[in-house]
């Protein structure tokens, strides 16, 4: 259920598992549903999320508290993915606890509980490869992730392990902070185009409407996560689903 190269921009956005709370996690996930989201990503809350800014920093700290952790997200993975079939839901995490979880393992259960995709932004294509004909089977998509600095001859490798769609970091740094969407990032965009005929989804500075116009015709995804996690953060998840609505008419992304 990931778009097809071309297709008009979808918006995909995001539960740090655990935070407010796992109780409030369902909620707010039905709330991004409704308001018209169809990917989603639940990220597993982890004590160094390196290529997070303070914002999902301070949501994983807090999930962890709440009791957010692998076991935590495959659950809620299956109860969402049942009641809402036509979502793809996405496993976001770190390596490192889903290695102590045991890597073979996490992906038949995911597979099990409903998740599509897989974003581990610390493990390398290297690492992804030996994996694949089992993530195949299993229908997970290995989402793999490219930056500005990757050259073409890595680009290239990472295209051909990729499924689902290519993650493209917009700038080097951490989510939450502005992105520019000027000639350079759309010769970039081009330059991805030549390795790989799968949809791009584009994070790290997507946060407001403006952004997602900008994106419009340039790029399948974009991922508006650290600012909905804001959104809930500050107001609660029932006012941050209206945000999201508000948000993707503004785009005109939805009527």
């Amino acid at each position: 259920m990931f778009p097809k190269q071309h297709d008009p921009l979808q918006v995909m956005s995001h539960a740090v598992v655990g935070f407010p709370n796992l109780t409030e996690n369902e909620q707010a996930i039905d709330g991004l549903v409704a308001a018209g989201v169809n990917l989603i990503e639940l990220q597993v809350p982890f004590s160094d999320p390196v290529a997070d800014g303070h914002t999902l920093v301070n949501a994983c700290y807090a999930a962890l508290q709440q009791g957010g952790s692998v076991r935590a997200t495959l659950a809620l993975a299956k109860t969402v993915s049942a009641k809402h079939p036509n979502t793809s839901f996405v496993l976001m995490s770190y390596l490192n606890p889903l290695y102590r979880y045991g890597l073979e393992q996490l992906f038949t259960d995911a597979a099990a509980a409903g998740i599509k995709g897989l974003i581990i932004p610390d493990m390398p294509v290297e690492q992804f490869e030996p994996y694949i004909p089992l993530l195949d089977e299993l229908g997970i998509a290995p989402i793999l992730m490219v930056t500005p600095n990757t050259s073409d001859e890595r680009l290239e490798r990472i295209a051909a392990s990729a499924r689902g769609m290519l993650y493209v970091v917009s700038r080097m740094g951490v989510t939450g902070k502005q992105t520019q969407w000027g000639d350079s990032f759309k010769a970039y965009i081009e330059r991805i185009r030549r390795f790989t005929d799968l949809p791009l989804a584009v994070g790290f500075g997507v946060q407001a409407a403006d952004d997602l116009k900008a994106l419009t015709g340039v790029a399948e995804v974009a991922a508006f996560c650290s600012k909905y996690i804001e959104w809930q953060r500050d107001t609660g998840s029932e006012q941050a689903a209206k945000n999201m609505r508000q948000l993707l008419l503004d785009a005109k992304l939805v009527k």
